[in-house]
């Protein structure tokens, strides 16, 4: 028995190792994805550290897919189609709003050029709120979302990456009943 509990855990262990440097490598080429946004121009901007930091990489969501299959399995199958989850929120009075948006503003300007949908605009007051979303070109699915809100007080950017369909969008918001997720016509925008 113990020869064979040794056999399995090495046997694991090298399949572990073995794709270790694939996950890696995925991740390292994330930026390359075109569901990819680079919001580092707007941390720096922030100057403060983030309240909120939320950095899930290929390997631990592929650990919560399989962790949750169990109990739901439709927000598995949407979990197993990301490659990253980033969420950054800053918190501070300190922050100079203008300068965000003009920063929001520029960003938005590249998501356009580079074939991003823009989904939600607010300008209200001292609100600003960008929702894009990179379409492939078949408009098959979602390379990525990106969520940027800048409002006195908060600062909030999101980038979603990966391969996701208007029915996992539509699966998302009934799940977690978000009417406008599940109303959402992303298939043929």
């Amino acid at each position: 028995m113990k020869t064979i509990k040794t056999l399995f855990v090495s046997t694991a262990s090298a399949i572990l190792l073995s794709l270790m440097p694939l996950a890696m490598a995925a991740d390292d080429n994330i930026e390359d994805h075109p569901g990819y946004v680079d919001f580092s121009g707007l941390t720096t901007i922030a100057n403060t550290e983030p309240t909120v930091e939320i950095s899930l990489k290929a390997p631990l969501l592929n650990m919560i897919t399989n962790l949750i299959r169990a109990e739901d399995d439709l927000a598995a199958d949407f979990i197993s189609k990301l490659l990253r989850v980033t969420v950054n929120v800053f918190e501070s009075e300190d922050i100079d709003v203008d300068q965000i948006a003009d920063r929001m503003t520029e960003i938005a300007s590249n998501l356009d050029a580079q074939g991003w949908e823009r989904v939600v605009r607010v300008r209200e007051d001292s609100e600003h709120v960008d929702i894009y979303m990179r379409m492939s070109d078949d408009a098959e699915f979602i390379h990525g979302v990106a969520i940027m809100v800048a409002e006195p007080g908060d600062t909030v950017m999101v980038n979603i990456v990966g391969e996701i369909s208007g029915d996992d969008i539509a699966a998302l918001g009934r799940r977690f009943e978000i009417d406008e997720l599940v109303d959402l016509d992303v298939d043929h925008q």
